[in-house]
C-alpha cells in the first residue's frame, strides 16, 4: 500500500482599486535553496483580462503567493486611439496587470515563467514581459525567518 499525503490549497484575495494580493499555500521548494540556489524575483507585466488564467497556472506549478498591482504604461505600441461618442481619443498609457512573484530556486523560477507565458499569451502585440532579478535577502517581519523559509 501508497501512503500518499495530501496538500490543500487555501487562497485569500483582497481586492481594492489598486493593489490585489493573493496568497495560497503548497509546496514551498526551500531543499533546494539550501543547496546553494538564490531566491528569484519574477515581475510579469500582462494584459487585465489574462490574469485570472496566469493566477490558475501559477497555482497548479505550485507558486504559493503574489502580489497584483494594476500599471498602466506603453512599449513599442506606444499606446492607441479610441472613439467614444464620435470623437477620437488617444490613450498614451495602456493598463496592464504586473504580477511580483519570489521563489526559492531556479527549478520554481521556470516553472513560473512557462505557466506566466503560457497562460499570458495572446499572440498578438502587448502581450506583455517577464523580468527576472536575484534576491540576496528576504526576511519575515512578524517571525524574523530568513531567506527561503521566509517565503
Amino acid at each position: 500500500m501508497v501512503l500518499m499525503k495530501q496538500y490543500t490549497v487555501k487562497k485569500v484575495c483582497i481586492y481594492n482599486k489598486r493593489k490585489i494580493h493573493s496568497r495560497s499555500h503548497a509546496l514551498r521548494g526551500n531543499e533546494s535553496y539550501k543547496k546553494g540556489n538564490k531566491m528569484k524575483k519574477i515581475e510579469a507585466i500582462i494584459k487585465p483580462f489574462k490574469l485570472e488564467d496566469v493566477k490558475e497556472a501559477l497555482v497548479e506549478a505550485g507558486i504559493e503567493g503574489m502580489t497584483v498591482s494594476e500599471v498602466k504604461g506603453y512599449g513599442r505600441q506606444q499606446g492607441h486611439s479610441e472613439l467614444y461618442r464620435g470623437a477620437e481619443y488617444v490613450v498614451e498609457f495602456i493598463p496592464k496587470i504586473k504580477i511580483e512573484i519570489v521563489v526559492s530556486s531556479e527549478e520554481y523560477m521556470n516553472k513560473a515563467i512557462e505557466a506566466i507565458k503560457s497562460a499570458a499569451k495572446t499572440g498578438k502585440i502587448g502581450d506583455g514581459k517577464i523580468f527576472v532579478s536575484d534576491i540576496d535577502k528576504t526576511v519575515r517581519i512578524r517571525t524574523d525567518e530568513e531567506d527561503a523559509e521566509a517565503l
